[in-house]
C-alpha cells in the first residue's frame, strides 16, 4: 500500500493529480465545487473543495483555491447517498490540505485553529466589557475590586 498523504507534511500538486481519481460530483456552480476523489494507489477518499476568486483590482485576473479534506467510508456513503452536509467551512471541521502560495504544493491546515482563536476573542471582548464596566462605576473600594476579580474569574 501506498503511503498516505496524511503522512506529509507537503503534498506535491503532480503527486495528486497522478494519484486522485473523480469519483463523484456533489455540487457544482459557476465559483464552486464538491467532488469525492480517491487516491487510486491506496483507497483513501477526500472531499475536493475549490472555489474562483475574482481580484477586482487586478484586471479581474482569476484565482482558484483548492481544499482536500480526507474522508472515511461512512462519510463517503452518506455523502453520497446525500445524507451528510459537506459545505465550506461550516463542515471542515478536520485538519484539511489546501492549496499553498508556491501554488506547487499543498499543505496541512487544522481548522481547529481558528476555532480555539475565536473563543478566546470571545472571551477578551467580556473581559474588556466588564472592565469597561467597572471603570465607569467609578468606585475602587476593597469590595467593589473583590467583586471585579470574581466576576473575571467566572470568565
Amino acid at each position: 500500500m501506498s503511503e498516505s498523504f496524511k503522512n506529509l507534511k507537503r503534498v506535491p500538486h503532480v503527486l495528486l493529480q497522478t494519484r486522485l481519481e473523480k469519483i463523484k460530483d456533489l455540487l457544482q456552480t459557476d465559483l464552486e465545487a464538491y467532488e469525492i476523489h480517491k487516491d487510486t494507489l491506496n483507497g483513501e477518499h477526500y472531499l475536493l473543495f475549490y472555489y474562483e476568486h475574482l481580484l477586482i483590482a487586478d484586471n479581474n485576473h482569476k484565482e482558484t483555491y483548492y481544499h482536500l479534506m480526507p474522508l472515511e467510508t461512512d462519510d463517503v456513503l452518506a455523502l453520497v447517498l446525500g445524507e451528510q452536509l459537506f459545505t465550506y467551512p461550516e463542515h471542515w471541521t478536520q485538519p484539511y490540505l489546501r492549496n499553498s502560495s508556491d501554488n506547487d504544493s499543498y499543505v496541512w491546515f487544522d481548522p481547529a485553529h481558528q476555532t480555539v482563536f475565536d473563543e478566546h476573542a470571545e472571551i477578551g471582548e467580556k473581559l474588556k466589557q466588564k472592565l469597561l464596566e467597572f471603570k465607569q462605576k467609578g468606585s475602587i473600594d476593597e469590595e467593589t475590586i473583590k467583586q471585579l476579580f470574581n466576576d473575571l474569574d467566572k470568565l
